[in-house]
């Protein structure tokens, strides 16, 4: 089975191909406003790059936000598209969500930053207790004084392969069912 994973989340484009759950072959690129213009590109080189011609790709698994509001949006919007016209199963997993698979801490609070403030999951035991939420910067150190035990997890690495575990044995849904993750207003509409 070949699995595309696609995070645009952050100023990032991240582009993996999965051979049966192995990662075979992955692109991240710098793309600081620019990943309409270095998405496709990319999935391109790493499907060349692995002898993979598009309609063999079974599976797609795509980072659905928060973050970048333009980078999110794009990232799914190619997921969609791709899984619709392959007929390819797609699984989505949230920044929050594939951030926090990277370590082991039990009890952490998992981040993505902005200008501005924070995107913040909490985990207890590993699991996500708390709806994926914004804060500004003085309301989220607020926030890290009710859990002075916790750790707060600011990482950008993703580990494509421990993504695809953590999702294996979940259905794909509808591509016309998958949505970004906003979670915060936008700014010219508040």
């Amino acid at each position: 089975m070949n699995t595309l994973f696609i995070s645009t989340f952050n100023e990032s484009v991240i582009v993996g191909l999965l051979k049966d759950g192995k990662l075979n072959l992955n692109k991240e690129i710098s793309s600081s406003n620019n990943h309409s213009t270095n998405l496709v590109p990319t999935i391109q080189k790493v499907l060349e790059e692995s002898n993979i011609k598009i309609k063999e790709i079974n599976e797609i698994i795509v980072v659905n936000g928060p973050g970048s509001f333009t980078g999110v949006r794009i990232g799914v919007t190619v997921a969609k598209t791709l899984a619709y016209t392959l007929k390819a199963k797609i699984k989505t997993i949230t920044s929050i969500e594939a951030l926090s698979l990277n370590d082991v801490i039990s009890n952490k609070i998992v981040i993505v930053s902005d200008r501005k403030g924070k995107y913040y999951g909490i985990f207890e035991n590993n699991k996500l207790i708390n709806d994926i939420a914004y804060l500004n910067n003085d309301e989220f150190e607020e926030l890290l004084k009710k859990y002075p035990n916790y750790i707060v997890i600011l990482n950008e690495h993703i580990d494509i392969e421990k993504i695809y575990d953590y999702l294996k044995d979940k259905e794909g849904i509808n591509p016309h069912n998958v949505n970004p993750v906003y979670i915060k207003k936008i700014e010219a509409l508040s």
